[in-house]
């Protein structure tokens, strides 16, 4: 269940191993998440101009655009991934995503890109992976996935994608321990109340 503060609360996961480098740099799209403040170090929604949010945008949209078929405005975009507008805004300002501009009424819109990797998110979430760990990965997928790239430089890539694979299906199994004993417990509630039913 989503937490009150815009962000699903994460699973808790025993600590993985990190051999894969930081990520550096910026993602295709993305803000400058060294100069951009991380969510978890303000709430979201948390007003940092006059009367406004932490904004990262470029450029205003005219109607004309912000009709197109490859931009989505804010309300659109959290219907499609089934979050609310405070998750897809603090993702936003956690550098994970970014907004292609404004409408003339100040609206945020998005790309389909954005649309992909809140998809993405979703899936990382219940598996208690980070912000930065979330960071981490879309950088890589953004890398593997440039065109032209070397043989070598893509082989590194898929070298580290494994460790990826690796730390996920760690997480899958942690997880999967968590529900064991959950519905241990539930199965528990129900006897108990089978045996109460009975006095």
């Amino acid at each position: 269940m989503q937490g009150t503060t815009g962000c699903p609360p994460a699973v808790d996961a025993p600590a993985a191993r990190r051999p894969w480098p930081d990520a550096q740099g910026h993602v295709r799209g993305q803000i400058d998440v060294e100069s951009t403040p991380l969510a978890t170090s303000r709430p979201p929604g948390t007003h940092t101009e006059a009367g406004g949010e932490l904004s990262t945008t470029r450029r205003n949209v005219s109607g004309s655009d912000a009709s197109r078929g490859d931009v989505h405005q804010i309300g659109d975009v959290a219907e499609r991934v089934g979050l609310s507008l405070r998750t897809v805004r603090y993702y936003e300002e956690a550098g994970l995503l970014t907004l292609v501009g404004r409408t003339v009424g100040g609206f945020r819109l998005y790309d389909s890109d954005a649309i992909e990797r809140l998809l993405l998110i979703r899936k990382m979430k219940p598996l208690g992976f980070s912000l930065e760990e979330m960071r981490a990965l879309l950088v890589l997928r953004d890398e593997l996935a440039a065109p032209g790239l070397a043989t070598e430089a893509r082989a590194q890539l898929r070298e580290r994608l494994t460790t990826w694979v690796v730390l996920a299906e760690e997480k899958l199994s942690s997880l999967r321990e968590q529900v064991s004993v959950a519905e241990a417990f539930v199965g528990g509630l129900h006897d108990d109340a089978g045996r109460s039913s009975a006095y």
